[in-house]
């Protein structure tokens, strides 16, 4: 225990007990949600360094001639990729850092340990092994170093990787918890909750990988890192992270845990402008959803209204019910042909979401998989912004249609376009609208991102700034409600602050 408290205080994160003032099982079942994340996020790392592996030439080797455009934006998202994990990551482990001011009989200093010393060797395994890589090539580090507002990455970051995870405090940290990973073994591994037993062998396994790299490479990087070493006055965080990010997630993202910045005001004059077929984003500050997905909007989602909303809008229109009647169930009504086609889902959608909230008013793709969520879910967020297809009612009912066929699948944590199996959130949205021989739908196109086709979700609002005001505009604006993170609440906001929000940093919590 010494060597560990000893390092620990040498080498201190921010101040982040506030998590510690949760108790008992409050404390176990945050701390499991956190063990889901992180091993959400150690996957993310594993797909990332396996496409980084599959262009090992283009990271690795040092070039002369300049890159193509197509291999920068490769390296560039690749880049900007690894470090929304490495930040995310070193995010929860500053989280439970004082877990080492607890009593070992506490159980809660077990749980600070795993998550801390999980998050730590999955830093390092992937970390080290990228920096073994990337190190020492002058373009590539030129490009890292550059600002990337699309991932949040700011300017230096690349050269503050270098010295935060090439520095002897991470191999002080990764030791000395190795060695007390092993009088925690006999209390926490006993538990067989899959993500724990997930999260020991993963401390062998990555842990392994880390000291591997430090033998094979350790001298040679710490050596041409050397003068960044010296310079370096504090390890607080193994990889950065935006200051205002750092500064407030410490006490913040507790606090505020189910309390979004939403009010029942704003709600309450946004949502009767909404209807069906409605594209809706979110934000939360403090929710690290598609984390390896540029922009500032994480996540979109599918208006469509409760049951009643949904009757009006579309059972007395004509276009729709004579579509509802040619269908091979007959049915008189759109709502009608949604009962008689998904009996099973049409009542889950008039009952209450996961949450034991209703009424319903959305589908969307979360961890949960692809949902019907109510208010208190979909909008109990920071940020939203609704959006209006301009196509017919016929068109939108078709794509209500599509996502319902959706709902009930898995969320795709592969972010894998080219798969229905399994959805991500913007894939929801694209993939309701898209395109047919009967649908118009919506033309969005899609974008690499570390060498996967895919659509962040702020691309939808991309898409929305570059056609606004255009006649054959595919998108109308409905409403913007803006977080005031400062404040504590939001605002209800216009179309002119909205067509900007997608260039916003992916990490601004502090809005002006």
């Amino acid at each position: 225990m010494n060597a560990l408290i000893v390092a620990a205080l040498l080498f201190a994160a921010p101040d982040t007990s506030s998590v510690y003032s949760l108790k008992g099982k409050d404390f176990t079942a945050q701390a499991k949600k956190d063990l889901a994340t992180l091993k959400m996020f150690a996957a993310g790392l594993d797909r990332i360094d396996a496409q980084v592996k599959d262009k090992y030439l283009l990271f690795n080797k040092k070039e002369n001639r300049t890159y193509t455009p197509e291999e920068k934006q490769l390296l560039l998202t690749t880049w900007g990729a690894l470090f929304s994990y490495f930040s995310s990551v070193e995010q929860i482990r500053q989280r439970y850092w004082n877990f080492v001011t607890l009593s070992p009989t506490d159980g809660r200093h077990a749980w600070g340990f795993l998550l801390t010393h999980t998050a730590l060797t999955s830093l390092l395994s992937h970390g080290l092994k990228f920096a073994e890589m990337t190190q020492g090539n002058k373009q590539l580090e030129t490009l890292f170093d550059e600002p990337n507002s699309e991932f949040g990455v700011p300017q230096g970051s690349y050269a503050t990787f270098k010295v935060t995870s090439i520095h002897v405090s991470t191999a002080t940290q990764l030791m000395s918890g190795d060695a007390w990973a092993k009088v925690m073994q006999l209390g926490l591994k006993k538990d067989k909750d899959p993500d724990v037993q997930w999260a020991w062998g993963a401390l062998d396994s990555r842990g392994k990988s880390a000291r591997e790299c430090l033998v094979r490479s350790g001298n040679k990087l710490f050596v041409e890192n050397a003068l960044d070493i010296v310079k370096d006055t504090t390890t607080a965080a193994i990889f950065p992270a935006q200051k205002s990010f750092a500064e407030w997630f410490g006490d913040t993202r507790v606090a505020r845990a189910g309390k979004p910045l939403m009010t029942p005001a704003a709600l309450a004059e946004v949502i009767p402008k909404m209807e069906p077929g409605d594209v809706v984003v979110t934000r939360q500050n403090w929710f690290l959803s598609n984390i390896a997905l540029p922009g500032f909007w994480p996540h979109a989602e599918l208006y469509v209204g409760t049951p009643d909303d949904l009757k009006k809008y579309f059972d007395a229109d004509l276009e729709v019910m004579t579509w509802a009647q040619a269908q091979k169930e007959k049915a008189a009504t759109f709502s009608a042909l949604l009962a008689a086609r998904y009996p099973g889902k049409w009542k889950a959608y008039g009952g209450k979401d996961f949450q034991k909230h209703g009424p319903i008013r959305v589908i969307e793709a979360i961890s949960e998989g692809v949902s019907f969520t109510a208010s208190e879910h979909s909008f109990g967020v920071d940020y939203m912004g609704v959006m209006r297809p301009r196509g017919s009612k016929l068109e939108k009912a078709k794509a209500i249609v599509r996502a319902f066929e959706y709902q009930g699948r898995p969320y795709d944590f592969e972010f894998d376009f080219f798969s229905d199996a399994s959805l991500v959130c913007s894939e929801l949205v694209y993939k309701s609208y898209a395109p047919s021989n009967d649908m118009k739908g919506l033309k969005i196109d899609l974008v690499d991102v570390a060498g996967r086709r895919t659509l962040p979700a702020n691309d939808l609002v991309k898409l929305y700034d570059r056609e606004a005001g255009k006649p054959d505009r595919q998108l109308d604006f409905v409403a913007f409600i803006d977080g005031r993170e400062k404040e504590g609440t939001v605002v209800v906001s216009d179309e002119a602050a909205f067509r900007k929000t997608h260039a916003r940093m992916k990490w601004d919590v502090a809005q002006k």
